[in-house]
């Protein structure tokens, strides 16, 4: 059986359809407003709707309307008074599934309920398809079959159903994006918008509109209102790559949208809200860049809610044969040849160290593709140019290292800095910190106020 939500402000309708719903069976919700139907539909599973034109304030057309921006393809039923059937067509090329007019006919009624009932169930298993088959596809094209990649892609199947924030860590090069794509594809929002915006790729001065958007005259060169990215992309996902480039005065923003859902655009008093999930990578330690205060902890901890670790390339050598083939295989499609790699090359490019992860790799693919004079590609992968070393960063050796690091600080400083070094230490768990450190909670709470650290509570 069903759940129907009638939506009607005559409460003697309500009642009527209630009562014919449910003794076949069904389940019955009602509201008696277009604003109380819309929160009945986010707090449960409702199959279809019986909903009244005429309703004060927002009426039956603007209430599914707007419903079906969260809920696509739920089927609505418009009740309209006798002689308004030339609106209630309307309404049908506007997405209603069916319209009844008054006095309703009850045996219409509930042959029309069936009928949507058959059709909310034959939109979830096209859509419970679409899922599988975006399964397979998103999952593929994050390429490996190493014990690294299989843990990766679970954890990755795992979260993508639920909207938790996901923060995914890795080196340059290692398709970060790949495991963004992948978890916004899984998700029930799979169908809604999908936002991508390299945050060190806008300028720091644009970042805030780009994100929120901006009011009409609000800096030079705002000639019109614009709409930012978080607006754009209400109801689906964002992912912000390089989270760890964000200047602190947009983290603050950040945060808000993160705490409550809102935030206003540039220039501008009004508080919107947007339903986004969001996803996040960066290739910086942010733990470290929250030790240089560079990255405010409290935004930490809310981004860090699943970490999702992609693997260098070093660590999953098993799967440099598999990742330079699928090179090959695009390429062969692009240029319209069939090369193949030979067992020497490939050999050669499993000890390769790969300082720049995948990108590196695929780069050296297509150039041995392109130099290659046969079928068999065969040259020496050992001459390809490889990636300069990272500058090695000594860490101190010893306590007194240790403290010859802060010489030179003030005393604030340090204490600033040691206060952060115990709660990355304790995972956030101020309680554990204030013990480590042998002082109150509420003497933490004052010093992290006072040193303008925020609580992120």
């Amino acid at each position: 059986m069903a759940n129907i939500l009638v939506i009607d402000d005559n409460p003697a309708n309500r009642e009527t359809y209630a009562d014919i719903l449910e003794g076949d069976g069904h389940t019955v919700v009602t509201a008696p407003s277009g604003e109380e139907g819309l929160a009945r539909l986010g707090g449960a599973a409702i199959d279809a709707v019986i909903c009244d034109l005429r309703l004060p304030n927002l009426d039956g057309l603007a209430t599914m309307e707007l419903a079906h921006e969260r809920h696509p393809g739920l089927p609505w039923i418009l009740v309209t008074g006798h002689g308004n059937e030339e609106t209630a067509v309307s309404a049908i090329k506007q997405g209603a599934f069916n319209y009844l007019t008054k006095p309703v006919d009850l045996g219409r009624l509930k042959a029309a309920v069936e009928s949507a009932i058959r059709l909310a169930a034959a939109n979830r298993e096209n859509r419970q398809l679409r899922r599988e088959l975006g399964y397979d596809e998103a999952l593929a094209r994050i390429v490996g079959t190493s014990s690294a990649v299989r843990q990766m892609k679970a954890l990755i199947k795992q979260v993508a159903g639920t909207d938790a924030t996901v923060l995914i860590d890795g080196e340059s090069g290692t398709g970060k994006e790949l495991v963004a794509d992948a978890v916004h594809a899984l998700s029930q929002r799979a169908s809604r918008p999908y936002v991508k915006i390299n945050t060190a790729a806008i300028p720091r001065e644009l970042l805030e509109s780009e994100l929120f958007g901006h009011e009409r005259g609000s800096f030079t060169g705002a000639v019109a209102l614009k709409k930012g990215k978080f607006e754009a992309a209400d109801g689906g996902t964002v992912f912000l790559d390089e989270i760890g480039e964000m200047p602190l005065d947009s983290q603050v923003k950040l945060l808000r949208v993160l705490q409550d859902g809102s935030f206003s655009r540039v220039g501008g008093n009004q508080a919107l809200r947007a339903d986004v999930r969001l996803v996040c990578a960066t290739n910086r330690d942010l733990k470290a860049e929250v030790l240089a205060s560079r990255f405010r902890m409290d935004l930490y901890y809310r981004l860090n809610v699943v970490n999702i670790r992609v693997p260098p390339l070093r660590e999953r050598r098993e799967d440099i044969p598999l990742l330079a083939s699928a090179f090959v295989d695009r390429l062969n499609r692009k240029h319209h040849q069939e090369k193949t790699l030979s067992e020497g090359v490939l050999a050669q490019l499993r000890r390769q160290p790969w300082q720049g992860n995948i990108r590196e790799l695929e780069n050296a693919v297509e150039r041995l593709f392109i130099l290659a004079p046969g079928r068999v590609i065969d040259g020496d992968a050992s001459t390809l140019p490889a990636m300069p070393e990272p500058p090695q960063h000594k860490a101190p050796a010893s306590q007194d290292d240790a403290v010859q690091a802060l010489v030179g600080l003030t005393l604030p400083e340090v204490e600033k800095r040691i206060l952060l070094a115990t709660l990355a230490h304790c995972g956030g768990n101020k309680s554990r910190a204030a013990r480590m450190l042998a002082i109150g909670v509420k003497t933490l709470y004052r010093k992290l106020e006072e040193y303008g650290l925020g609580t992120g509570e």
